[in-house]
């Protein structure tokens, strides 16, 4: 009996240990190998992705009309935005949900033939929201010169900012007209600008073939229903499910999500939740959703309206936190360079901390104490938008109150010389300021001042911004864009 006791009891703890050793490696099961044939298929089959088209990277389907989807089930597998309704991504215990876009929206063919690159990831919804019998679809540009020397503008009106000059016989490219056929859309230096039509001649190409331009003009895809999910297969160290946005160097692009209007230069993440608020995400360059500005390494909120609706107040803007920085680290090492303009990148802490002690003041300095510092709480008084871009046109710039302040004063400086300073009352932590008065050139620094009864409590470090030179296809969104509120987040404890 002792023997067969023995003999059972070994048995039973080797049983037990297999189940617990078996157990452990399906707990440490990683989305690692699922991951890297889905990149390597996205990667393999996708670089060569014409503009405004589709291609199937791993897991992910189309709607549209008639047997499209039949066209959209393989890796490598593209069809152009025009004969789909919408793409879905959905990762799977054997396929992780890729897809890859090219959607031209607001950047010329001169520029770049394929437009801004949309890589879906994860479990992701896109469909179209712009009518296709309306929609833009970009033409090759002509060439045109200046009869006289001529002013290279923002918009098309003599009241927009001189972005440039063209002297006579300057090649200049264009391609669209105004809606009143007075001015030609123009390419200068890889700036966006508008010239009078009555002023230049035609050198290569007819004015009349170029189609017009309007503050309504959408390309397909340029404006967009989005879903992010979170369905994910069993294992660890999945990449976040989000729809990732890419413009060429030097691009401010214009996309419309959900109704809310976004421009950004660079590179952008964007995922909803189920309570329908959309998370905006600036992985590279900068971006800017209602006036606030969104520097690299940094997040917005922004309250959708599922049925169409306008968008609600932007709030929330901070700092991406360690667990968004490694749900995104996958995608970004997964997806090769050369399906991109460049590299994607998640910034680091340390790379975050520098946009930080810039918007706290060069190489990180407090706020300044003045005569009535005593009379106010200067704790969390700091600037907080726009912190790296500046849009053109009325733009709204906010702060973090001084608790004990009568008044406000908002500094302007361009070249380092003061151009503007504006007084307020302290009701409100915000003023809208018309930044086509400032003058030529892009870069600009603002700083804040707390005043009581005249005296001055605190002012801030100066604030870098560069302003926005491009003019755009898109001046206005279909959804009207969100009005911003000031942030309540201190940056010293985001």
């Amino acid at each position: 009996m002792r023997t067969r006791f023995t003999l059972w009891t070994s048995l039973s703890i080797l049983f037990l240990l297999m189940a617990f050793i078996s157990s452990g490696l399906a707990q440490e099961e990683t989305c690692e190998p699922l991951l890297q044939t889905a990149f390597e298929q996205l990667n393999a089959n996708c670089a060569a992705l014409p503009g405004s088209a589709a291609c199937f990277g791993s897991g992910a389907s189309v709607t549209g009309e008639g047997d499209a989807g039949d066209g959209f089930s393989q890796p490598g597998d593209q069809l152009p935005l025009s004969e789909i309704l919408g793409v879905q991504t959905l990762p799977q215990d054997e396929a992780w949900g890729l897809a890859l876009l090219n959607v031209h929206a607001n950047v010329p063919l001169e520029l770049s033939e394929q437009g801004l690159k949309f890589i879906l990831v994860g479990d992701v919804q896109v469909e179209n929201a712009v009518d296709p019998a309306t929609a833009f679809t970009p033409v090759p540009s002509i060439i045109v010169t200046p009869l006289v020397a001529a002013n290279l503008r923002s918009a098309p009106s003599t009241d927009a900012r001189v972005l440039a000059n063209a002297p006579v016989g300057t090649e200049l490219t264009a391609d669209g007209v105004s809606s009143d056929g007075g001015w030609l859309r123009v390419l200068s230096g890889g700036q966006l600008a508008w010239i009078s039509r009555q002023i230049v001649a035609e050198k290569e190409g007819d004015i009349e073939s170029l189609p017009t331009i309007t503050s309504n003009t959408r390309t397909l895809m340029q404006s967009l229903r989005l879903s992010t999910g979170a369905n994910v297969p069993a294992c660890s160290g999945a990449p976040a499910s989000s729809l990732l946005a890419q413009s060429p160097a030097g691009v401010n692009a214009s996309i419309t999500v959900n109704g809310v209007d976004i421009r950004f230069e660079g590179t952008i993440a964007l995922r909803t939740t189920p309570d329908n608020v959309l998370q905006f995400i600036v992985l590279a360059g900068g971006g800017s959703v209602g006036g606030v500005s969104v520097p690299a390494g940094f997040s917005l909120n922004i309250p959708f309206d599922p049925q169409g609706g306008s968008p609600g107040n932007a709030t929330g803007l901070r700092p991406i936190n360690e667990e968004e920085r490694a749900a995104l680290t996958p995608i970004a090492e997964g997806v090769n360079p050369e399906l991109l303009y460049t590299a994607l990148d998640v910034p680091s802490q340390s790379e975050v901390n520098a946009v930080l002690a810039q918007i706290n003041g060069a190489a990180g300095a407090q706020v300044v104490s003045g005569p009535a510092s005593n009379q106010a709480d200067c704790s969390r008084f700091r600037p907080t938008s726009p912190l790296s871009g500046m849009p053109l046109g009325v733009t709204p710039f906010y702060w973090d109150a001084a608790p004990g302040a009568t008044a406000y004063r908002i500094n302007l400086f361009a070249d380092g010389s003061l151009v503007s300073s504006i007084e307020m009352g302290a009701t409100s932590t915000t003023f809208q300021v018309d930044t086509n008065a400032f003058g030529g050139g892009g870069s600009f620094s603002w700083s804040i001042d707390a005043l009581v009864n005249g005296q001055l409590a605190c002012s801030s470090g100066r604030v870098s911004v560069v302003r926005d030179a491009f003019a755009q296809f898109v001046s206005g969104g279909s959804g009207g864009g969100p009005q911003a509120e000031p942030t309540a987040c201190s940056w010293e404890g985001c």
